[in-house]
């Protein structure tokens, strides 16, 4: 009888290790050297994130994405802007901006960045956070709850700005202030394994709720600083000047440098925008990076539904078309697009067969034209 009873612990014990959560250590920070590589679906779709808790099983395998990005880790030196922040352990080229990270043994922080103004008003700078704005922490585990808040605060020459702002400014200010407010809670609200193209691996779900505000003051002479940002936001329609909350889940494991997923979504987490996710090994996926500008169809052959991901494009209004193999144009719609974007077009008014899909600039140009299969179950 003690012997079963012992054999039955031993079971429990050895089921229990099998499915036990995983704890995120600091050898899943970032290093020099080290690459990130990942996709982007930004019209994903069947993804479910209610599900809180302990031993969860998600399913991302329906995301999709024809590109890869790699993001190498650099050296300081290496990053444009670097003099700004000399505190820093290593750099992140983005296509925008340079950002400059600090680690410890028990977190990774965002010094501040080098690139285009928060508030979208064309600015380029060196943008410090202060205190720091932590990315990371270590060990990270479940039902953990984290709270931080950072600062940004950075004034000009309004002679900076571009003519079609000042000129619509009702007043003739000699400097700007940009002043950014950002609030973060994070709360590691689940564990379980995340499927996605690619892989199976075990995960610490984190949820980021983080609350932002942009403000902008003016100065004139020796007179004190005053808000703008009411009178900014009523002329020029920024965006980036309305208050928001913007709520996301990451996905960590310590199979990876970079989260398995991370979940951008809108209407205060109800709506999945998003997903960027591990690059896995599809040999069909190619850097975007060396993409040449234009558009790509996927899935290719399509049944239903076939998206149209743009790719290193100059702004400009373009039109896409779908001509039949006799050369009759059977769809066209037009989009604006500044680098990057993905559309998701219904294409089951269309028969079984082969067409062909082109894009043109406003002027008219063809830019390129390729091959659509069209497929019915």
């Amino acid at each position: 009888m003690k012997h079963t009873i012992l054999l039955l612990l031993l079971f429990v014990i050895s089921v229990a290790g099998l499915t036990a959560q995983p704890v995120i250590g600091n050898g899943t920070f970032p290093q020099v050297g080290d690459s990130l590589r990942t996709s982007v679906d930004n019209l994903p779709s069947g993804i479910d994130l209610e599900n809180a808790g302990a031993n969860q099983s998600w399913d991302f395998t329906t995301l999709q994405s024809t590109f890869i990005n790699t993001t190498p880790v650099v050296t300081v030196q290496q990053a444009e802007g670097y003099f700004g922040f000399p505190g820093a352990d290593y750099a992140v080229r983005g296509e925008n901006a340079n950002f400059f990270y600090r680690t410890t043994a028990g977190k990774a922080e965002m010094l501040g960045f080098f690139g285009q103004d928060p508030a979208g008003l064309g600015i380029e700078g060196i943008f410090r956070y202060e205190p720091p704005l932590i990315e990371r922490r270590a060990p990270l585990e479940y039902q953990d709850v984290n709270t931080s808040a950072t600062n940004i605060s950075f004034a000009f020459s309004a002679d900076d700005l571009p003519a079609q702002i000042t000129d619509l400014l009702p007043i003739s200010p000699d400097s700007i202030r940009i002043r950014l407010n950002a609030e973060r809670t994070e709360e590691v609200d689940a564990w379980g394994t995340l499927t996605i193209p690619g892989g199976i691996y075990d995960v610490l779900r984190e949820k980021r709720t983080e609350e932002q505000q942009i403000r902008l003051d003016a100065k004139i002479g020796f007179f004190s600083w005053f808000d703008i940002t009411d009178i900014v936001i009523e002329l020029l329609q920024l965006e980036a000047l309305e208050p928001r909350t913007t709520i996301s889940y990451r996905f960590m494991s310590n199979e990876a440098v970079e989260p398995i997923a991370e979940v951008q979504t809108l209407n205060e987490g109800a709506t999945v925008s998003s997903v960027t996710y591990k690059a896995g090994t599809i040999s069909s996926l190619r850097p975007v990076e060396t993409a040449q500008p234009g558009v790509y169809a996927y899935p290719n052959p399509a049944i239903v539904n076939v998206r149209f991901e743009f790719a290193n494009l100059p702004a400009d209004r373009y039109t896409v078309s779908i001509f039949n193999i006799l050369g009759v144009k059977e769809w066209s719609r037009q989009y604006f697009v500044d680098g990057g974007r993905t559309e998701k077009v219904d294409i089951s008014s269309l028969r079984k067969g082969t067409y062909f899909y082109s894009i043109a600039n406003s002027r008219g140009k063809t830019l390129v034209t390729k091959r659509l299969i069209v497929v019915r179950p």
